[in-house]
C-alpha cells in the first residue's frame, strides 16, 4: 500500500521543463495574436483615413464643379459686357458689384511652388499673406442664387442683391419687404419684366399684365483659396503657423462670400474641406474664330481653343470652360508610409509639353490623390454657341 502510494505521489503535476515549454508556446501564440490584431488595427485605421481623404476630396470638387457650372447666371438678363479693368472680388459698394457682373470667372495664380498668389489689397482683411498656401491659386466665382425672391418676402439688411429683366440689371440691398412690384428694399422698382402668358399663370398675377417688377435673386461672390490651417490658434480667421489646429496644421480649402455680417454688407471665410493641400487652375480660353458672329455678337464658338494658366482680362472674358486639380492628402499621417511620388499639376491639356508645376510633398508620411475635373461655364459657353 504504501509502496503503491509512493509511485502515484511522484507521477502527480508538471516539471519545470514542461512548465517552461508551455509557457513559451502561449507567449508564442500571444505574440502572433498580438500582431495579428495589430495589423488589422493599423489596416483599419488606414482604410479610414483613405475614406476620409476620397470624401474630402470628392465632396471638394462637387462644391467647386457646381458653383462653376452656375458661374455667369444672372437671371433672364443676357447682356452683360466686359468690365474696363480686373474687377476686385472683395470690393463690395453696388457700383463694384455692378462693374464685376460682366466677369463671371477670374483667378489669381500662385507664380511658383514656393510662393503664394497675390489678391488685391482689399482682400487683406479676409485672405491675408498667413492665409494663403504656398503654390495654391485663388478661384472667384460670381453669379446669382437660382432661386428668387417671391412677393411677401422681406428680405435682410446687410444681405446683397440683383433685380433684372432680359436687358437691365441693378444691385440693390436688403431690408424691405417684396412685392410685386417692389425693389429687395421694397421701394417702388423701375426694372420690370414680362409677364407669363396666360398672365393667370404668372407669380404675380394680381399685376399682370400691367408692369411687374424684375425679378430679385441674392448676388453671391464666392472666392475660393487655400489656407494653411483650418483653426487657427486662439479662434479667429488667420492662420499663425506650427500651433494651429492643435499643434498639427491642416491645409484646408476655403470660401471667402460675400455675406450678412452683423447687418452690414461684408464677407466671411467659410472652411469647406480639410486635407486639400493644393488647388491649381487652368482656363479654357474660346477666341476663335475671332470675328465676331453676328447672331451671338461674340468670338469664338463655345468650344475651348486653348488654355491659360494665367490669363488676361480679355482671356477670362472669353473663359468657356476650367479645368480644377486638387491635390488632396489623408488628415492624419501614416507612420510606416513614405510618399515616393511626385505631382504635376495644371498641365496644359493642348500642350503638354509646356511648364507645369510639380508638387514634391514636404510631408512625406501622409498618402496623398490628385483629383482633377474639366468643368464646362454653360452659362458663358452657351452664349457663344452658334445657333
Amino acid at each position: 500500500m504504501t509502496a503503491r502510494m509512493h509511485r502515484n505521489s511522484r507521477q502527480a503535476g508538471l516539471s519545470m521543463i514542461e512548465l517552461m515549454i508551455a509557457i513559451a508556446i502561449g507567449l508564442l501564440i500571444l505574440a502572433g495574436l498580438v500582431t495579428i490584431f495589430a495589423n488589422a488595427s493599423n489596416t483599419q485605421h488606414e482604410l479610414r483615413r483613405t475614406a476620409q481623404q476620397i470624401e474630402t476630396g470628392r465632396y471638394a470638387m462637387d462644391v467647386l464643379t457646381r458653383d462653376l457650372q452656375l458661374a455667369g447666371f444672372w437671371g433672364q438678363f443676357r447682356y452683360y459686357t466686359t468690365p474696363a479693368a480686373l474687377p476686385d472680388p472683395c470690393l463690395f459698394t453696388d457700383t463694384d458689384l455692378t462693374n464685376a457682373i460682366g466677369l463671371s470667372v477670374q483667378g489669381y495664380q500662385a507664380p511658383a511652388l514656393n510662393a503664394k498668389p497675390v489678391p488685391p489689397a482689399a482682400c487683406s482683411t479676409w485672405i491675408p499673406t498667413a492665409n494663403l498656401s504656398d503654390g495654391s491659386d485663388i478661384l472667384v466665382v460670381r453669379r446669382a442664387s437660382t432661386d428668387f425672391v417671391t412677393s411677401g418676402t422681406v428680405t435682410t439688411a446687410g444681405d446683397t442683391y440683383i433685380q433684372n429683366n432680359p436687358s437691365e440689371i441693378a444691385v440693390q440691398s436688403g431690408g424691405g419687404t417684396v412685392s410685386c412690384t417692389s425693389t429687395a428694399s421694397g421701394t417702388v422698382a423701375t426694372i420690370l419684366r414680362r409677364c407669363a402668358v396666360p398672365s393667370a399663370v404668372d407669380v404675380c398675377t394680381a399685376t399682370c399684365p400691367t408692369n411687374p417688377g424684375g425679378y430679385i435673386r441674392k448676388y453671391e461672390v464666392h472666392v475660393y483659396f487655400v489656407a494653411p490651417c483650418n483653426v487657427p490658434t486662439g479662434g479667429g480667421n488667420v492662420c499663425t503657423g506650427a500651433s494651429d489646429d492643435s499643434g498639427r496644421p491642416i491645409p484646408t480649402l476655403k470660401r471667402l462670400e460675400l455675406a450678412n455680417v452683423g447687418g452690414a454688407r461684408s464677407f466671411r471665410v467659410v472652411p469647406l474641406a480639410e486635407g486639400v493641400e493644393f488647388m491649381k487652375i487652368a482656363y479654357g480660353i474660346d477666341d476663335t474664330p475671332a470675328t465676331v458672329n453676328t447672331e451671338t455678337e461674340l468670338v469664338g464658338d463655345g468650344s475651348p481653343d486653348r488654355y491659360m494658366l494665367a490669363p488676361t482680362l480679355t482671356d477670362f472674358s472669353n473663359a468657356v470652360t476650367v479645368r480644377v486639380d486638387l491635390l488632396v492628402r489623408n488628415p492624419e499621417p501614416s507612420s510606416d508610409y513614405v510618399d515616393p511620388k511626385t505631382y504635376q499639376l495644371s498641365v496644359d491639356p493642348a500642350a503638354p509639353a509646356n511648364a507645369a508645376y510639380t508638387i514634391v510633398p514636404a510631408q512625406t508620411n501622409y498618402r496623398r490623390h490628385v483629383y482633377s475635373s474639366e468643368v464646362r461655364l454653360v452659362n458663358l459657353s452657351a452664349r457663344k454657341e452658334i445657333p
